[in-house]
């Protein structure tokens, strides 16, 4: 009867298991562990259960009784390299607000950080120290004003700047 429900579901015990391995150390750590539980076979017992339960009861009551992953709880790594330099940008979100961290290398070796954090609606960038550098407010307009340690302005956008700013990072984005 479960079987033909008609019900695809949204599997979330599959995707809350595939996004704690997601938080398992290196990649090969990892890709060990996903092939480990695929070998177990953890994977296909919570896809069986989603399956065969939770999406079911999902589409028969509206009621799903495990909730999805957040999509707020996925960290974000890109690298970007030229010659022998080499910089890492790190996105965390948490529940409260999101950091950035910038993280700079030359010959495999760490030269500066940054970190920019969402605090009391403006972006504060700090180093690894938890030193404020620089503070960045949107303004009413659409624009963004940026402060330095001791609140000075020292750089102003206008929100076509802004504009023109994030369509030129698109491709960077994804």
């Amino acid at each position: 009867m479960l079987g033909v429900s008609g019900c695809y579901g949204p599997f979330h015990l599959t995707r809350r298991l595939h996004a704690w391995n997601g938080h398992a150390g290196s990649k090969w750590e990892q890709e060990f562990l996903f092939l480990l539980l695929v070998w177990a076979p953890v994977y296909g017992f919570t896809s069986l259960a989603d399956a065969l339960l939770f999406n079911s009861l999902e589409f028969w009551t509206g009621n799903n009784p495990v909730t999805p992953p957040r999509a707020s709880g996925f960290m974000k790594i890109k690298r970007f390299t030229r010659a022998d330099e080499e910089v890492v940008l790190t996105y965390l979100p948490t529940q409260d607000h999101a950091r950035l961290e910038v993280q700079q290398f030359r010959n495999g070796r760490p030269v500066d950080e940054l970190q920019v954090e969402q605090r009391d609606g403006m972006a504060v960038g700090s180093d690894a120290q938890g030193r404020v550098l620089l503070t960045a407010q949107t303004r009413a307009d659409g624009g963004v004003v940026v402060r330095d340690a001791q609140g000075h302005p020292v750089a102003s956008y206008s929100s076509s700047q802004v504009e023109r700013l994030l369509a030129s990072t698109r491709d960077v984005r994804r």
